[in-house]
């Protein structure tokens, strides 16, 4: 008896399991076709909010959406057959890749973004979805962009982040974000550049070579740290085939010229490469001590160079080597009329005889060299980082007229003391950046970064003996004051992109510091 109703039980529950498999199975037939892959450029970076579009064989669209942070998209369509799917973003279009969908799951797409030209086109069909953003403030500037506003891509940095909201002009050039100073991190193709010893008067990248930027502000991820000001996050213009090159002479007031050269192309089927050379010159570089349009010793020059180079080994694979170069000479501005202190030429080396105010002759003279060299690898679908390594250097020379503006002191209460300042700094590291698409739900990101920078700074003063009662007795003294500093960073951080639902996306991140 308890055999029989032993084996009707096992019966029953097998009946069940089965009759639970067919029709999860049956479940899972009705669900409608789904396609996926991910959208990249062509140095392999994932690209966000990139609009991608499914159509059929009549050229209509049946199904649209947006790539996450990770550069993923998940599209499904209402039934089996032959579709296209392509991505855009901006004035960037990938290929039209042809998928049959049927009972067999498809493998994932992936599709890369490549320079177009711009048509006009008539839009008629619905708009497609909203593009999402970070929490964070997020403004961005496209190529077109630049070259629509006044001089274009002539513009300099700093008149370029003032068409930004909450950006004031400083004195020197400087800039306030949010009434907060030199917090500005910039990223040149996703790796920090460091500080240079002076960026007063210096462009660190003209905007010529800028393809898109993304200015953010407000709340930053776990990755940006350090200065979080706001966050000037740069994509530089690389190769295309066909090539492409403009030759540019742009001038003004103020004797201003600016003439410019950059080219485009490709080497093969896996070599791109980009070269800018850009000269300007003006008699208004910085910003004089008098009102008006004329200046004094106001003439300036600067001369910027940039080199980037992609190798795309294969489609898991690519480096980056950007080298950038700025030359630059400054006359520091000088007010006319002014009379020199009689009491200070009496303490000058006999013979000495002031020149004209306006003829004082201080100078700046700065040279940066940047270069960084990038490796890209996907290990596969969910899993991909980039290694950067960098250098940089940087040198500012203050070159004082010592007499000249000894004599011009107005008043004997001053202090009596004119310097000249030499400053050199070098700077090098390494910085990763993993990325892992853990689920739909969750995206990790994770990283650290290695800086080591020297700083040497050479300083003379000209300044007269005095009584010990700091008032000056005559006899021009040489004083000089030089040091070094080595500093060492290290930035580690890990971060979660949360998405339970449609509704709601939490970054939750923690960063390490160690300085």
């Amino acid at each position: 008896m308890h055999g029989w109703l032993w084996k009707a039980v096992v019966v029953i529950v097998c009946v069940a399991a089965w009759g639970a498999h067919s029709a999860a199975q049956a479940q899972e037939n009705d669900q409608p076709p789904v396609i996926k892959g991910i959208v990249q450029n062509q140095d392999l970076r994932r690209v966000a909010q990139a609009v991608v579009e499914v159509k059929n064989q009549e050229g209509e669209v049946v199904s649209s959406g947006v790539s996450n942070d990770a550069g993923e998209f998940k599209l499904s369509v209402k039934e089996s057959g032959t579709y296209s799917v392509s991505a855009v973003q901006e004035t960037y279009r990938s290929e039209y890749v042809v998928l049959t969908l049927g009972e067999e799951p498809t493998q994932p797409v992936t599709l890369t973004l490549s320079k177009t030209k711009e048509v006009a086109l008539e839009v008629v069909a619905p708009l497609p979805p909203i593009n999402t953003k970070a929490s964070s403030e997020t403004y961005s500037l496209s190529r077109k962009e630049i070259d629509i506003l006044p001089r274009g891509n002539n513009i300099n940095l700093e008149d370029l982040l003032l068409t930004i909201p909450s950006v004031a002009y400083g004195s020197l050039k400087q800039l306030h974000i949010r009434q907060e100073h030199a917090g500005l991190q910039l990223r040149i193709d996703g790796v920090p550049i460091p500080d240079t010893v002076s960026s007063t008067f210096s462009d660190v990248i003209t905007p010529r070579a800028w393809e898109r930027a993304d200015i953010v502000v407000g709340g930053m991820e776990a990755n940006v740290g350090n200065r979080t000001t706001a966050l000037i996050d740069i994509t530089t213009k690389s190769g295309t085939k066909p090539g492409f090159g403009s030759l540019q002479m742009n001038g003004g007031s103020n004797n201003t010229i600016n003439p410019s050269f950059e080219y485009g192309g490709t080497i093969g089927q896996k070599f791109r490469y980009y070269f800018l050379n850009s000269h300007f010159a003006t008699n208004r570089g910085i910003e004089p001590p008098t009102a008006g349009h004329s200046i004094f010793h106001g003439q300036s020059e600067r001369n910027q160079t940039m080199f980037r180079g992609d190798y795309q080994y294969d489609n898991n694979n690519n480096i980056t080597l950007l080298f950038l170069n700025s030359i630059a000479k400054y006359q520091i501005p000088t007010f006319p009329g002014l009379e020199a202190n009689p009491t200070i030429l009496g303490l000058l080396p006999g013979g000495f005889t002031p020149v004209p105010s306006q003829m004082v002759d201080e100078n700046q003279k700065e040279n940066n060299q940047y270069g960084h060299l990038v490796w890209r690898h996907d290990i596969n679908t969910r899993n991909f980082f980039s290694l950067a390594g960098y250098f940089r250097h940087t040198r500012a020379t203050f070159r004082t007229d010592p007499l000249n503006v000894l004599a011009y002191v107005p008043e004997v209460e001053e202090p009596f003391a004119a310097g000249s300042q030499d400053r050199t700094g070098y700077a090098g590291g390494v910085r990763m950046d993993y990325t892992y698409v853990h689920s739909k739900e969750h995206l990790i990101k994770a990283g650290f970064q290695i800086d080591r920078t020297q700083a040497i700074n050479k300083t003379r003063f000209f300044t007269f003996l005095d009584d010990g009662a700091g008032n000056p007795t005559g006899g021009v003294i040489n004083a000089g004051g030089d040091n070094r500093l080595i500093g060492w960073r290290q930035e580690f951080w890990i971060q979660d992109q949360w998405t339970p639902n449609e509704h709601w996306t939490f970054n939750l991140g923690v960063r390490a510091d160690i300085v």
